[in-house]
């Protein structure tokens, strides 16, 4: 679109935007809401801009948001995929694509018991077989203790989840994996900007998924991306995008001799259809921009309200280790086990009192329902798991949330803990 026709559609669209964000403010059930809407003008423009050019699917806005979001992460580069979770689809059939495989099927890879279930489901569906390690309440990430309790002959690579964006400690964890030649990927789908030792998560093994859904550090409605430490990861990764085409793909990386067939349809590998649209790109591009913005806008709100859960007997937050910096995703609490009240009683209230409200991802994922379907689902204790099943939640941590909201906040906690004395 050319400058005047832009300039006359912002005038346009801010007064209908306005409007509609009123509203919706007036009818929601919440007043503390999980997340608001946080895009805005810049977005719904790149986005017309993208229809209006006839370029829908990907294209060249979503290699310029992944060369950003590279830079933005200090890696090589970056993959974008429609989903957190295809992101964690691919990385999983990275380790045993038929092309060049570095697992066996079958092999063990270790992942947390609390986590969001696609992490798991992926690396079943690529062959691995899951084992799952306990989880520290304290931290809310993986027990390494249970960790190295948990390797076997078998194990092959560690799943990792930098829970409600609280890095893991990565340094024993490297260390675990060096010793036994173990290959690490991160889920960092809650954790964009988190840094353990001045490194960004996502770039201590293969790859790092992240998530851009709606309620996360930023959004592209749906989305995800993968960080990665090469053009080799990279490229594999691009094949396995869009149905093992080598299309956009270095052909070093591929071997291609003797096929006689049309270069534009080369088939190297099996692959899916995972690929964005050039729309969720264009909204990528302007809220990369704004994600310095939300990050300390969202530590400021955390941290504000963490002090005030500190001075609190009842509740318990997540503790960080020394060199980690998070990048919290929400709020997350845990209900004392010598608190005079359980975790059911204090999200009944706050939801009562307009205060939204989740669980810990799936809790302990083994009580889920879904788990009687599975072998790799075993029926035993998982404390630590147990323990942020039963008592612990999260309320959101948007980066448009006035800081008279967060007084408000504190003032319902207070209350509810005053009528609990």
């Amino acid at each position: 679109m050319k400058p005047f026709e832009l300039t006359n559609l912002r005038k346009v669209l801010e007064p209908i935007l306005e409007s509609s964000a009123r509203i919706i403010k007036e009818k929601k059930q919440y007043w503390y809401p999980l997340g608001f809407a946080n895009y805005g003008v810049e977005e719904v423009i790149e986005a017309l801009d993208t229809l209006c050019s006839f370029r829908t699917t990907m294209w060249k806005k979503t290699r310029d948001f992944e060369q950003m979001f590279a830079a933005e992460q200090r890696c090589e580069d970056a993959v974008m995929v429609n989903s957190g979770s295809s992101a964690d689809l691919l990385l999983s059939f990275l380790l045993t694509n038929p092309s060049q495989p570095l697992l066996s099927k079958g092999d063990e890879i270790l992942i947390p018991v609390v986590t969001w279930p696609t992490q798991i489901w992926s690396a079943m569906m690529a062959g691995l077989k899951v084992r799952f390690v306990d989880v520290d309440p304290s931290t809310l990430n993986i027990d390494v203790d249970d960790l190295e309790q948990k390797l076997s002959p078998t194990t092959k690579a560690i799943f990792l989840v930098h829970l409600m964006g609280n890095p893991c400690p990565m340094d024993r964890i490297l260390e675990i994996a060096k010793t036994h030649n173990l290959l690490i990927l991160e889920d960092c789908c809650e954790a964009l900007g988190a840094e353990w030792d001045g490194i960004r998560v996502g770039n201590f093994g293969l790859g790092g998924s992240f998530s851009f859904f709606f309620s996360h550090h930023l959004t592209t409605m749906e989305g995800g991306m993968i960080t990665c430490p090469n053009s080799a990861v990279r490229d594999h990764l691009r094949v396995l995008r869009a149905h093992g085409w080598m299309r956009n793909v270095d052909s070093s990386h591929h071997n291609i001799d003797g096929y006689d067939g049309d270069s534009r349809y080369a088939f190297v590998n099996w692959g899916f259809n995972v690929r964005p649209t050039e729309i969720q790109a264009a909204f990528g591009l302007h809220q990369l921009g704004k994600l310095s913005t939300f990050s300390k806008h969202r530590e400021k709100l955390a941290t504000r309200f963490f002090s005030f859960i500190d001075r609190t007997q009842v509740f318990s937050r997540p503790r960080v280790e020394s060199l980690a910096k998070p990048s919290w995703f929400g709020l997350p609490l845990l209900v004392k086990e010598t608190a005079p009240f359980s975790r059911n009683e204090i999200v009944n209230y706050l939801e009562a009192e307009g205060v939204e409200t989740r669980s810990i991802l799936a809790g302990n994922v083994l009580r889920q329902p879904v788990a009687r379907f599975f072998d790799e689902f075993p029926n035993v204790p998982f404390p630590g798991g147990d323990a942020v099943h039963n008592r612990g939640f999260y309320i959101g941590l948007s980066p448009l949330m006035p800081g008279k909201i967060m007084d408000r906040l504190i003032e319902t906690f207070e209350n509810f803990i005053s009528q609990h004395a």
